[in-house]
């Protein structure tokens, strides 16, 4: 039967330690922990599951600090976990399977990292079901496919100071690599978390280092995408973004990221170019006809719209975003019962992200003081309309509805500002430039 070694490196992970190597001590017959200066007692909790401890000053810089790991562990296969992630029992039981069948022909394994976290609008971000207990309340997460298990002693190593990964020397040496459908919880994922920021200061300057001695390697570039993000800086983001598409147009990752920041920033056709290259070249996760259907949405082709959505609703039938906008595309088609439905929907499968409940609110006061204004109440939908926006001040159409309401009240240069907030979220929209061509 292959051994597994479980490495990993640490540093003042005291209070987390314990349930990870809890989680790995029924499939691993050696567990390596590599601490790189603890000052709490994360050593002792390391040594109350019989782990091999080493100790070595952190270099800044991942890839040494994992290699010094892996050059200690004897096993057959080495698994790679992190001191703030767990393993569930289905995915213990799928790695001891594997490692049963000698990785059934494979060399390395990709698992997918489990980033928990509610923002509903990374672009590899999925929904689990209500109340799943290992999300912890979350209502999804960041999904990420990383090599994690593989073969000992044949030469694989791991590269890069920061995002550190063994995938190029495994291809470099021929191993054979499949995925395999085992997940890894991660619970430390908090980019906003003012520890993830001091982190991302210091990962942002090994990342910087890393381009400088990779110049070439798109992911490299990526990675430092990544961390300016993290800390704010859009512009260097995006200067990291084009360098790598310079040297890999269709870097996945590079284009995702830049097209969310054109789109952020309403350069709408620089995304759509973008993403469509993306799509012409057969790379199309959902999240790619999703981000183009939303463009489409904004430059108002509603029908290709609808398309492009339910494409990516059809591959992906929880992606959030994909019903946010179908909604959008929905109620400007006039069918506002349809919309409803697809908020409703969104609020389902993420009962606990408050965002989604609000929009379903909402949109029915929208209907409410649209049709009570049709009924001569002008000045009592007043209210209803601001509310609506409170809740989802994103809905061009309550802009537009509000706007309609100051002018019947004679409030006309607010009733200016209302419909070109409405045409700022989405350019072109008829109602809108009617509305204001009708005031001038």
């Amino acid at each position: 039967m292959p051994s597994l070694s479980v490495v990993m490196i640490v540093k003042d992970e005291a209070a987390r330690l314990a349930e990870c190597l809890d989680s790995v001590r029924g499939i691993a017959d050696e567990i390596v922990v590599a601490d790189t200066g603890s000052t709490d007692t994360t050593i002792n909790v390391a040594r109350r599951f019989n782990a091999t401890v080493l100790e070595f000053p952190w270099r800044d810089d991942f890839a040494e600090a994992r290699n010094q790991a892996l050059a200690a562990a004897t096993g057959d296969w080495i698994l790679h976990v992190d001191a703030d992630e767990v393993v569930g029992p289905e995915a213990a039981t799928r790695i001891r399977e594997l490692l049963d069948a000698d990785g059934s022909g494979a060399d390395a394994i990709e698992v997918t990292l489990a980033n928990y976290s509610d923002d509903h609008r990374a672009w590899r971000w999925v929904a689990v079901d209500p109340g799943d207990p290992a999300a912890r309340g979350h209502a999804g997460y960041i999904a990420v496919g990383l090599l994690r298990l593989f073969r000992n002693r044949r030469g694989f190593e791991y590269r890069e100071a920061v995002h550190e990964s063994i995938t190029e020397s495994v291809r470099e040496r021929g191993g054979m690599i499949r995925a395999a459908p085992i997940l890894i919880h991660h619970y430390g994922y908090s980019p906003r978390s003012a520890e993830s920021r001091d982190k991302a200061v210091r990962y942002a300057g090994i990342a910087r280092a890393k381009v400088q001695q990779r110049p070439q390697d798109p992911k490299a570039w990526h990675d430092l995408a990544e961390q300016s993000l993290v800390l704010g800086d859009e512009k260097a983001a995006e200067q990291a973004c084009r360098k790598a598409l310079e040297l890999e147009p269709l870097h996945l990752a590079a284009a995702s990221t830049l097209a969310n920041l054109l789109l952020n920033r309403g350069d709408l056709d620089e995304a759509r170019a973008l993403l469509e290259r993306l799509e012409q070249a057969g790379i199309a996760p959902p999240h790619v006809p999703t981000a183009l259907g939303a463009i489409a949405w904004k430059q108002g082709r509603l029908d290709e719209a609808q398309r492009r959505l339910d494409a990516a609703l059809e591959i992906q039938p929880k992606n959030l975003p994909a019903l946010e906008y179908l909604a959008r595309t929905l109620d400007r088609l006039g069918d506002a019962d349809k919309a409803h439905e697809s908020l409703k929907n969104a609020a389902a499968v993420a009962p606990t992200i408050q965002e989604l409940a609000d929009r379903v609110q909402a949109h029915a006061l929208r209907l409410e003081g649209e049709a009570r204004f049709q009924d001569g109440e002008a000045r009592e939908v007043l209210a209803v309309f601001v509310e609506s926006l409170r809740l989802d001040p994103d809905d061009p159409l309550t802009h537009n509805d509000l706007g309609v309401v100051l002018a019947a009240l004679n409030q006309l240069e607010k009733a200016k500002e209302s419909f070109q907030r409405a045409l700022r979220i989405a350019p072109g929209l008829p109602e809108a430039l009617d509305n204001l061509d009708a005031m001038s």
